[in-house]
This record gives C-alpha cells, sequence and structure tokens, in this order.
C-alpha cells in the first residue's frame, strides 16, 4: 500500500517543467484523440526533452532504448531511472536521476471483477479496503513492480514484504484535467 504523506506533484507537460534540481519528477500528458502508439512516442520525447534540459545537453544527446521485458533506459546512462504509464487520454512519464523508478496510472472506477483481482493479486488488505480503494491500491502495485523490474504474479506475504522492503510508495496527484484517474510512483527505499 502507499505510504501516508502529502501526494508527490505532477508537471502537466510542457506546461509545467520540474525544477532545475528535482532529482525524481513526473510528467503528465494529454492525449484524449491519440492511439496509443502516439501516446508511447509522446512520452519518450517529453521523456527525453525533460532529461535534456535536467542534464543541460541537446535533445540529441539524451536517447532511449526499450529493451524487452526490461525498463526502458537512457542510453550511456544505466544510474537514470524511467518509468512510463499509459490510460486513455493520459500519460505519465517518471525520472530519477539516481537509480529506478515506476510510475502506473489507471481508471479511478474499478473493474466489475475487482474483487477477484484483488483477491488473486493484491491480496486481504486490499479487498477489505472495497472497491473504492482497488485502483490506488492496483497503481501501488504496479508502480513498485516497476521500480524492482519485476513480473506480476499472484499475491504472496513474500512478495508483499519484498516489495514493501525495496520501495517507497506514493500516490500522485494528478492536474485537475483528469479527475477519473488514480496514480502512484514508487522510488528505492534509502
Amino acid at each position: 500500500m502507499a505510504e501516508r504523506g502529502a501526494p508527490f506533484s505532477v508537471c502537466l507537460w510542457p506546461a509545467c517543467k520540474p525544477a532545475p534540481d528535482q532529482r525524481v519528477f513526473v510528467l503528465a500528458l494529454g492525449g484524449a484523440s491519440s492511439g496509443r502508439s502516439e501516446a508511447r512516442a509522446a512520452a519518450r520525447l517529453a521523456a527525453r526533452q525533460a532529461l535534456a534540459a535536467q542534464l543541460g545537453q541537446p535533445l540529441d544527446a539524451v536517447q532511449l532504448h526499450a529493451p524487452p521485458g526490461q525498463p526502458p533506459q537512457v542510453l550511456g546512462r544505466p544510474d537514470i531511472g524511467l518509468s512510463f504509464s499509459h490510460e486513455a487520454g493520459l500519460s505519465l512519464v517518471a525520472v530519477n536521476l539516481d537509480g529506478p523508478v515506476g510510475v502506473d496510472v489507471v481508471c479511478a472506477e474499478a473493474p466489475p471483477d475487482w474483487a477477484a483481482v484483488a483477491r488473486d493479486y493484491l491480496g486481504p488488505q486490499a479487498v477489505a479496503l472495497g472497491a473504492a480503494g482497488f485502483a490506488p491500491a492496483w497503481a501501488v502495485l504496479e508502480a513498485q513492480l516497476k521500480c524492482c523490474g519485476q513480473a506480476l504474479t499472484e499475491w504472496s506475504p513474500e512478495r508483499e514484504s519484498l516489495l514493501a522492503a525495496a520501495c517507497r510508495s506514493m500516490g500522485l496527484q494528478l492536474p485537475s484535467a483528469w479527475p477519473g484517474f488514480v496514480a502512484a510512483l514508487a522510488v528505492p527505499r534509502s
């Protein structure tokens, strides 16, 4: 589950830019009319543009690579973590200049089979939260899995303990243009 505290703010790209000294940041990009491939391309371009600005490099010097089954990478910079998440009309880009990162965005409305999915993948605590707690718990799980480079597996106390020990997760405060979504961010514990 996400840790308590103020939600992490998200920049609406390109109107908002991360502060020059910001080491972890999340960008939100809209695209109600674009398909998944266009959303992916726009998110990758935004990541490159933001990284170029943060690193003081020209755009051409920042290249991304997404090996199958692995998190996306900045070529020549294994220390920088990237994570992307897409839902209809909204893409999120998370960057950690100091290591891995995970981000996830989901529709706030629970699917009809939420209880079975929660029981299988989120565990008894999430089931107890009810339908309203499903989307936030799912976003946290996906963000943690991305941060740790893990595939989705069924819930177990061991998996939950491993993720909780490895990641610090927090809810994201999305721009007001997307009221029907919830999102989470995960970074390694220091």
